[in-house]
């Protein structure tokens, strides 16, 4: 089975896009590269997760603001993902 693309968009409490933001895997139903992806100016990110199962994704802001979601990938690629940051 190839990899499945978790996509999201990290925000602030407000709902504004946060750039720059660090984004990982926290833990996952197997092994994945300890590799972690940063959010774009529009907040948007992208994750490979390369088999079904439940995944935590992590995410840090500079200011260390942080958030944690999980998300069930299944045969079919889940919806984006929003992941509002808080202090």
């Amino acid at each position: 089975m190839a990899a499945t693309v978790l996509a999201g968009r990290v925000v602030d409490a407000a709902g504004a896009p946060v750039a720059g933001a660090t984004v990982s895997f926290a833990s996952a139903p197997g092994s994945v590269p300890d590799i972690a992806g940063l959010s774009a100016a529009d907040g948007r990110f992208v994750l490979d997760a390369p088999q079904p199962g439940r995944y935590v994704i992590a995410v840090r802001d500079a200011g260390g603001a942080s958030a944690e979601v999980a998300v069930d990938v299944g045969a079919v690629p889940p919806d984006e993902v929003e992941i509002r940051l808080v202090r």
